[in-house]
């Protein structure tokens, strides 16, 4: 009999490994180093991790219903293809079926914040709520986009790559160096490892995301700098996005999103000046596990349907 859930989140700086009962009880979680992980092969390494797990709770693969996986870049989700994921340096990686041959049960995977959006609607900040922006700011930026209760993906699954929107026009005329190669402008300037690259920029210093927001607790004024000037761009595609969209909710998740508590204020301000009908803005309340819940919501669903 089919008792559980496999789940996957696959972040920029971690990954994480789930295990549910069917009713979406977590039962255990583990963490990988995404930069540890990417020496080899990233399917092999999440294989063995999921079956380790297995084992330790003594689970045979014919109690398990599936694995749901939220992967950060375009996903072909129909073919089990990661299309792009710069920060994996992915192209046209075949995950579903590594993952599928190595673990032998059923693999569902799809867009990480598109999987965390539909944690956040089973779950989350986004239930009983037909029209809304999810953005998800950490190592770099996306959006999901919930319109008339269901997940946008868009032509070609690229709906909600916000991190390459331009938010500064002169880079029309003179262009723009990325944080990374395959960064988008957005993701450079305001995503966590963007910020943290302008910083040492400006510095000669390096830091982490995290540390970037402590410096600016403690008051160091060229982290102000870099973090204000991040939230004017996040701000400037907020609006231009509402503009178009007008939803009900807009809401910021990721390591970086949930920082932004300070700023919400200033954020809102500029959205009730420049669009007709201000949405709400709100910071997930669901910490790092809206993309594992989404996993298992898209794997549970997923199965539902076949």
């Amino acid at each position: 009999m089919k008792k559980y859930i496999l789940a996957v989140d696959v972040g920029g700086t971690c990954i994480e490994c789930g295990l549910f009962d069917s009713s979406g009880y977590l039962l255990s979680t583990s963490m990988l180093h995404t930069m540890e992980v990417m020496q080899g092969d990233v399917a092999e390494y999440v294989a063995d991790e999921l079956m380790r797990k297995m084992d330790e709770n003594a689970i045979l693969c014919e109690e398990v219903y599936g694995l749901g996986i939220g992967v950060p870049g375009i996903v072909d989700a129909e073919n089990g293809l990661v299309l792009k994921a710069p920060s994996l340096k992915w192209n046209h990686y075949p995950l579903k079926e590594k993952l599928q041959r190595l673990l032998e049960v059923p693999v569902y995977i799809g867009n990480d914040v598109n999987t965390g959006l539909l944690g956040e609607v089973e779950a989350g900040g986004l239930q009983h709520v037909q029209h809304a922006i999810y953005m998800m700011i950490g190592t770099s930026i996306g959006v999901g986009l919930l319109l008339n209760g269901e997940v946008y993906e868009g032509h070609r699954f690229s709906a909600g790559e916000a991190g390459y929107m331009i938010t500064d026009q002169s880079v029309l005329r003179d262009g723009f160096q990325p944080a990374r190669p395959g960064y988008g402008f957005l993701s450079s300037k305001a995503g966590g490892f963007g910020m943290a690259h302008e910083y040492e920029k400006t510095t000669g210093k390096p830091v982490s995301a995290q540390e970037l927001f402590s410096l600016v607790k403690k008051g160091n004024e060229a982290a102000i700098n870099v973090v204000d000037q991040a939230v004017e761009h996040l701000t400037s595609s907020l609006i231009n996005m509402t503009a178009i969209l007008n939803p009900e909710v807009i809401l910021l998740g990721g390591g970086v999103g949930r920082e932004l508590s300070p700023y919400l204020e200033k954020i809102e301000g500029n959205l009730e000046k420049y669009v007709h009908h201000k949405p709400k803005l709100r910071i997930s309340s669901m910490q790092n596990h809206s993309v594992l819940n989404g996993a298992f919501s898209l794997c549970r669903k997923q199965v539902k349907s076949t």
